[in-house]
């Protein structure tokens, strides 16, 4: 029988841990110079960084937008479509009336190039002043304080001439927009944004800004525009029918005096005659004078149906919770950005003392 020899497992000795243990101590001492130099520049530029932060607060407004069912058959069909709605699923137009604008759109509503050139001219109060100003003129002077700000405008090769009046430069087709203007519009996406909560409905606006006033008023007027954008929107068929209306009605009521003048002063003239001739005309002004009543009751009463229309088909916004000016700042954290820079000036360190060490050993 032959018999096979089992090769011995090496085991690694305590002493070969020690040495190991040992060489990463040693390494942090060699190393603890030139670690300490770059944590403490690096803590110098967080907490440079950290200060020429502005202070940032958030104001938020919640609300409820209603969601339009039909009547009659197509009710339980516009129930569930109001519940799929909810729930991202579009199911058409099955039956019944329907909301013209999903509340799953609002968000991309104000995410949009006209609303941010809305925004940009509308008037806010600081609160440090009661004196009011657009908000571009607002974003204008945040931009020239701070550390940033001042190194920007050292490395910046733009042209004061270049920061024109927001006013766009518009024909039938086109929107053309300057750098700053463009600029601003993103600046305005990114701090005012809209979140639908799928299951309850709710639309909840945030405002971000660098002062507590101007957050509250920015999500004040963001809920305004989104109001009327709908309410536009949805009546605005209605609203075009109104005015033929009115365009017809007093056309009518022009040609009813005109008709009931013409009859009256006919009968006038024409009191003591008893020829069959004046009877007839008589009766054929009578009978226009019927005839333009008759329009211009017609058309009035659709008048009256078009209005109540508008009112039935304009949105009913609830508010849940109103814009408030915050109380305290929602940012910048400046003590997490302090031991970030901190932290990574450390590995910096570890970094440039390995890198050292290794061409030193290459070297010899």
């Amino acid at each position: 029988m032959s018999v096979t020899k089992i090769p011995k497992i090496s085991k690694i000795g305590e002493d070969e841990i020690e040495i190991r243990l040992s060489d990463i101590v040693r390494f942090l001492k060699d190393s603890r110079k030139t670690v300490f130099f770059w944590s403490i520049v690096f803590l110098i530029v967080g907490v440079l960084y950290a200060i020429s932060q502005q202070n940032e607060y958030t104001a938020s407004v919640k609300v409820m937008p209603e969601l339009k069912a039909a009547t009659g058959a197509g009710g339980g069909l516009s129930d569930l479509r109001s519940l799929a709605g909810l729930a991202g699923v579009n199911l058409g137009n099955m039956s019944g009336a329907s909301e013209a604008i999903r509340p799953d759109l609002y968000p991309d509503i104000l995410q949009s190039l006209p609303f941010s050139l809305y925004l940009l001219s509308q008037p806010v109060k600081t609160s440090e002043s009661s004196k009011s100003q657009v908000l571009q003129t607002y974003f204008s002077q945040q931009s020239e304080k701070g550390i940033s700000a001042f190194i920007g405008r050292i490395f910046s090769s733009n042209d004061k001439n270049e920061l024109e009046a927001l006013v766009p430069s518009t024909s039938t087709t086109t929107l053309q927009l300057t750098r700053e203007q463009e600029a601003l519009s993103k600046t305005i996406n990114a701090r005012v944004v809209a979140e639908m909560d799928k299951r309850s409905g709710i639309i909840t606006i945030t405002s971000r800004m660098p002062d507590a006033v101007v957050a509250a008023t920015v999500a004040r007027l963001t809920l305004d525009y989104l109001t009327n954008y709908v309410t536009n929107y949805r009546t605005g068929k209605a609203r075009k029918q109104v005015e033929f209306l009115m365009q017809q009605v007093n056309n009518a009521r022009q040609r009813y005096e005109s008709a009931e003048l013409q009859l009256a002063s006919y009968r006038d003239r024409n009191r003591n005659v008893y020829a069959n001739t004046a009877k007839i005309e008589e009766q054929r002004l009578q009978a226009d004078y019927m005839l333009t009543q008759s329009v211009y009751s017609e058309l009035s009463k659709q008048l009256e149906q078009a209005r109540i229309k508008i009112e039935e088909e304009s949105p009913v916004f609830q508010v849940l919770e109103p814009a408030r000016v915050p109380l305290r700042k929602s940012g910048p954290q400046r003590t997490v950005i302090t031991i970030g820079f901190t932290i990574f000036g450390t590995i910096v360190g570890l970094a440039v003392f390995f890198i050292r060490r290794f061409m030193k050993r290459q070297s010899n």
